[in-house]
């Protein structure tokens, strides 16, 4: 993303980024989007651990948001860095006693996909969780190669013998058993999900799913 070429790009006009991105060989990695949730998930809201509050663009990008969401108030309810945050979104919220459980440093994985959700609903939705749709425009590039996650040791081997790039095989063979075990435990996530939201996830990252060929898992429709 801050590679100095791509940004070299992108200051062109469109239709020279256009032009070009036609006429070089174009790649797209995908993942499951369910699993890609939980990895955001664990990676920008700390696993449900509570955020510093040090992490001022942290808590602007990530937990305060998913604390409007859903209905929450951030622990340190007198802070700048939070009441500057809802300044700049002109929101009140008032204050809750400092044993409300609705005062929060954290959100739970259900509240983060309830959020995940309002912000399609809004139009305000963050680059970590957006569709491949709206991230990669995947119906208006011809996309010459898609390397799956899942299957990233045997597609980037092709890639890397087409293009004449090294690659380690050794290597390969343990990311493949590691990416098996992360995927069953990362769908584990959704067992405590409420049907609900689960119809509303589903119905948002559906056309994701059938464009790269993933289904759902066996047992996700089961009520929690």
């Amino acid at each position: 993303m801050y590679d100095s070429r791509r940004r070299s790009l992108l200051r062109k006009p469109w239709q020279q980024v256009i032009d070009y991105s036609k006429s070089v060989s174009r790649w797209i990695t995908v993942r499951h989007p369910l699993t890609r949730l939980v990895s955001c998930y664990q990676d920008k809201f700390r696993n449900g651990s509570n955020f510093p509050e040090r992490k001022r663009n942290v808590l602007g990008e990530f937990l305060f948001p998913a604390l409007l969401s859903n209905g929450l108030v951030f622990k340190s309810q007198n802070s700048y860095v939070w009441k500057n945050f809802l300044g700049k979104r002109r929101r009140l919220v008032e204050m809750l006693n400092a044993k409300d459980k609705r005062a929060r440093s954290s959100v739970t994985f259900t509240e983060f996909l309830n959020h995940v959700a309002h912000t399609f609903e809004e139009g305000r939705v963050n680059r970590h969780w957006k569709t491949y749709g709206l991230l990669c425009s995947p119906c208006f590039f011809d996309y010459e190669y898609i390397a799956k996650t899942e299957t990233q040791d045997q597609d980037l081997e092709y890639l890397f013998n087409r293009f004449g790039f090294p690659s380690d095989p050794h290597q390969a063979v343990k990311v493949k058993e590691d990416v098996r075990r992360k995927t069953e435990n990362d769908l584990r996530y959704y067992e405590a999900v409420p049907m609900e939201l689960k119809k509303k996830i589903y119905n948002i990252y559906k056309i994701d799913m059938e464009m790269f060929g993933y289904d759902l898992p066996q047992d996700f429709w089961k009520a929690p």
